[in-house]
């Protein structure tokens, strides 16, 4: 199933050479082909699934108008090829290959069911498509799509498109942006001939986030248009740089079920295409993005992309010092040696330790690696009740991790376990720990005295960041959606409800990790406790209605 579903993802990804540089054509739909999978994914589990996005009202739309037909092949088609019971990586791809298939067809209703060069699925799609009249269906519902399109109109505008043209000299005449309204799609994009496809899922958020939704989605996708041939022709040198790869694959357990980490093609894609985007949206959009290409950045360097930072910079130089007609092919030959410079497969693991953050998706992936993650709640506490509340806290911790959608990326989850920090064997203290309470709750706390963030008394409990020891710490605070970047690393935080969630490396074993979840109260312990989840990132502070959260790497200093 791996190999078939990396063969057809590469179909998807792998994309046609685009013409000379012109304004393009931009089409934005609810494409009704992957709409009318959607339904006839719909009518397979009774809407019922996760991957079912859309309001109730429609999803009951859906089951009442289609009712006469939820017996069709079709819908049984459906429900044997993506069964609830496959890991939900595989139903995602899944998903993907059925939408990259379908994207780029005319409007199924209007082909012939005898059609023998189609496979029977795509014949009983069509025979569904024509006795259910669908297409009545989808016009009665256009001006909810319509509703739904508003921000990707606002957002995906004729320059994002034309820088495709000015970096790399060529351009697709025709853009099209095809959504499910109902069906959460993994995003794909592919090209046949002059035109490039990008397919998906409509984001239901408020209009400010679905913007930005559509901006890094969008140029994410087209940037694979872009970039997939370019490493095709440079195929043999690319493929000198694997140990990049190889490293990566050898320290995160979930690149086994990530299909970006399949082949070195798919990953270097990866890593240009994260660069590209952020580049563009940084360039182009900073007023909607603000700081947040650069908490992405960072954020993909945590996700195993740890390329995408050096390869930004290779954009800004090339644009900054190209002559008027070179394009970033012309460049290729130099970035490549630009990255053999940047490693070797002799000190990959030196470079790739400086820039991979500490996070929460590292110490779960430790875990998942080791079979199991110790929640440890404090037992210092001198009262009784605070230590029961830890204690509760801890096992709801346990309940919401064992439950946590990160587990979707795997095959299966580590044991969870709870302990008081008076009940840890020598063992326990080398796996990966999850602490519950500040310093006066938790003595082992209270004994890393090297956290960058700690609760100090002076009086009264402050926590106070200090980033001595620790590298590339970079941190953002986050106001109504917005990520601004910091200029300080230090800084002291007392406002009520206060506390901290950190990652730092196992002093009792520097392969595993240990995150600490502290408030200055046992309620504010639990506040933090009901958010935590594999966090890409290395720390988040609440502080009254301030919110703070960033990355570091842990130096061998400490």
């Amino acid at each position: 199933m791996k190999k078939a579903s990396l063969i057809l993802c590469l179909l998807v990804l792998i994309a046609a050479t685009p013409t000379a540089a012109e304004e393009p054509k931009v089409i934005i739909e609810v494409n009704p082909n992957i709409e009318l999978f959607a339904v006839v994914y719909i009518l397979a589990f009774n809407g019922s699934d996760p991957f079912i996005i859309a309001p109730q009202s429609y999803i009951n739309d859906v089951l009442d108008y289609f009712a006469p037909y939820k017996d069709h092949p079709a819908v049984y088609s459906v429900r044997e090829a993506i069964p609830q019971d496959l890991p939900h990586y595989r139903r995602d791809y899944s998903i993907n290959e059925f939408a990259a298939s379908l994207v780029s067809k005319p409007y199924l209703g209007n082909m012939s069911e005898n059609d023998f060069t189609l496979s029977e699925f795509y014949r009983s799609l069509i025979n569904f498509a024509k006795e259910s009249n669908f297409m009545e269906f989808y016009k009665k519902h256009k001006k909810e799509y319509e509703e739904a399109l508003k921000p990707a109109r606002k957002a995906l505008t004729q320059d994002i498109f034309q820088k495709f043209g000015e970096l790399f000299g060529k351009q697709y005449k025709t853009f099209h942006i095809a959504l499910s309204y109902s069906l959460r799609i993994h995003p794909g994009s592919k090209a046949v001939g002059d035109t490039a496809y990008y397919f998906g899922y409509v984001g239901f958020m408020p209009e400010q986030y679905a913007e930005i939704f559509y901006l890094y989605i969008a140029t994410h996708e087209y940037s694979h248009s872009f970039i997939n041939p370019l490493i095709s022709e440079y195929f043999a040198e690319f493929s000198e740089l694997d140990y990049y790869l190889h490293k990566v694959r050898s320290e995160l357990a979930y690149t086994t079920y990530d299909p970006h980490f399949d082949t070195n093609y798919l990953y270097i894609s990866e890593n240009l295409v994260e660069a590209l985007t952020n580049y563009i949206l940084m360039s182009l959009k900073p007023n909607v993005v603000h700081d947040l290409p650069r908490y992405f950045i960072l954020r993909d360097h945590v996700l195993g992309f740890y390329l995408v930072d050096d390869l930004v910079r290779e954009f800004r130089n090339f644009e900054s010092s190209k002559d008027s007609n070179e394009t970033f092919e012309d460049y290729t030959p130099r970035l490549i040696e630009h990255m053999k410079s940047w490693a070797t497969p002799e000190n990959v693991s030196e470079y790739f330790k400086k820039r991979v953050p500490l996070s929460g998706l590292w110490l779960f992936d430790r875990g998942y690696e080791e079979g199991k993650i110790i929640i440890v709640y404090g037992a210092k506490n001198p009262d009784p009740t605070g230590i029961e509340y830890d204690k509760e806290t801890a096992f709801m911790l346990k309940e919401l991790i064992e439950k946590d959608d990160t587990w979707k990326l795997y095959n299966g989850k580590p044991k969870i376990i709870v302990k008081a920090e008076n009940e840890l064997s020598e063992e326990d203290l080398r796996t990966n720990l999850i602490f519950v309470g500040g310093p006066a709750a938790n003595g082992l706390v209270k004994n890393l005295t090297f956290l960058p963030i700690k609760f100090v008394f002076n009086g009264t409990w402050v926590l106070a960041k200090n980033a001595t020891g620790f590298e590339s710490f970079v941190g953002f605070a986050i106001e109504n959606e917005v990520y601004r970047e910091l200029r300080e690393v230090s800084g002291t935080f007392q406002a009520y409800p206060l506390g901290v969630m950190e990652i730092v490396k196992n002093p009792w074993n520097e392969r595993n990790l240990i995150a600490v979840i502290a408030g200055v109260d046992r309620y504010c312990t639990r506040k933090l406790a009901k958010d935590f989840t594999a966090y890409p990132r290395s720390y988040g502070i609440e502080s009254g209605n301030y919110t703070e959260v960033g990355f570091y790497v842990q130096g061998d200093s400490i």
